[in-house]
């Protein structure tokens, strides 16, 4: 069975990309039944807050995630809309994409539209300033571009209120940022504090009753998590059929083009640290020679080239990337090398490799600083395997491979990791 279908609605042809028409779904899967190009010129959307809706027959309903994305519980909600071939569309928060990139490119990757809910998940209409409203309402755009490219299809100009929360002031913000706000017409309740039951009941007896819409839940909140796989089977049963809304790419374009730089420091160090994390990223994707590397996993016999930190506890990159030399052997686990003196060449180098110093968060019962002798020793190269999992929660975690340079780019050799600059 095909997930998708071209459909003729209201004088307009829904098509599916190429790739979604080619993905095959399990015969009992709920899938999705056709996509949807919303228009910036479709308005604001959603009869919670606008009195309207989008172009649905009934029985059609648009999934919509807010507030991620966060590893763990994104990556369960992505897992369960795989399982049934569903299509959703997810508001994040920049704050949140600063610290979990990897997710929201998996998210992307896996196609899903990729929406904005500020940077900060401020409550803007319980904020006078317009410069705040301003700035809330482009970070959280900013941090989605940062990750994703431009012309990612995933990127989208939809935008979404905290709280539902806007006005008419509000409204004409967003407009003159090429943005289309989304607000509801089945709320799930699941940020409540109301069993995974109750809220699996109040979205089925909510959607029953309209009929048709859009439906807010949270990939952050546990109760999604756990109600998500039940709901969609649900759906199934009950013959609602998803929609995958997308933007026109020129709407997207519009957006991006509309951005102003932040003014607000915080904000704007975030969003640097965030773009020179990214650049180190697509640095690991290129081979020394420019073409695509392989894959992050390394096969047997074979170097890995790509590794991508966890993000099961934020990470905090420092400014400085630190540019060493380090063998690597064709071994799936290279070996720790032994200590030794700064002046002794390392034997057979191989490939010189580009190392990134990184430290973890602070734990509850950590000041925030960073030990004296955290980190000293050999190198350990953590994360230079593929399969390692967290790093420690305090101090130093060592170093993170993010891409490879020849030999003769003039990396100096190093032995030993000494303690980790103030």
């Amino acid at each position: 069975m095909r997930c998708f279908r071209p459909l003729l609605l209201s004088g307009f042809l829904f098509l599916p990309p190429a790739a979604a028409a080619a993905e095959e779904c399990r015969p009992e899967a709920l899938g999705t039944a056709r996509v949807l190009e919303v228009p910036f010129s479709q308005g604001p959307v959603g009869r919670a807050s606008y009195g309207r809706t989008l172009p649905l027959a009934r029985g059609e309903v648009v999934l919509t995630f807010d507030d991620g994305p966060m590893p763990r519980r994104t990556a369960a909600v992505l897992d369960a809309l795989k399982a049934e071939c569903v299509k959703a569309t997810f508001f994040v928060v920049g704050t949140m994409v600063a610290q979990f990139p990897d997710t929201l490119r998996r998210t992307a990757a896996e196609g899903h539209t990729i929406a904005t809910h500020t940077w900060s998940h401020r409550y803007l209409d319980r904020v006078r300033s317009q410069a705040v409203h301003r700035e809330q309402i482009n970070a959280g755009l900013q941090a989605a571009r940062t990750v994703l490219d431009e012309s990612d299809p995933a990127l989208s100009p939809f935008f979404r209120f905290p709280g539902l929360g806007h006005t008419a002031a509000l409204d004409r913000t967003a407009a003159a940022q090429r943005l289309m706000p989304f607000s509801v017409d089945v709320d799930g309740d699941d940020w409540k504090r109301i069993t995974p039951a109750e809220v699996l009941e109040r979205v089925l007896k909510r959607l029953d009753a309209a009929g048709r819409g859009i439906i807010l839940l949270h990939d952050i909140q546990p109760r999604t998590v756990a109600i998500l796989p039940d709901l969609l089977r649900a759906l199934k049963a009950r013959n609602y059929r998803v929609v995958h809304v997308v933007p026109a790419q020129a709407d997207t374009q519009a957006a991006l083009a509309a951005l102003d730089t932040p003014q607000a420091g915080p904000i704007r160090l975030a969003l640097d640290r965030l773009g020179t994390r990214m650049e180190a990223v697509r640095m690991a994707a290129r081979a020394p020679d420019g073409t695509a590397a392989p894959g992050p996993v390394a096969r047997a016999g074979q170097p890995s080239r790509v590794v991508v930190a966890s993000e099961e506890g934020p990470l905090r990159l420092r400014a400085g990337l630190f540019e060493e030399e380090a063998e690597v052997r064709p071994a799936a686990r290279p070996a720790v090398p032994a200590p030794r003196a700064r002046s002794e060449p390392l034997p057979n180098p191989g490939r010189a490799v580009r190392v990134a110093l990184v430290a973890d968060a602070p734990g509850p019962s950590e000041t925030g600083s960073v030990p004296r002798e955290a980190g000293r020793g050999p190198i350990t190269m953590h994360g230079a395997v593929p399969g390692f999992g967290p790093a420690h929660r305090a101090g130093w975690s060592g170093f993170v491979v993010i891409g490879a340079a020849p030999a003769a780019g003039g990396f100096r050799p190093v032995a030993e990791a000494g303690s980790p600059p103030r």
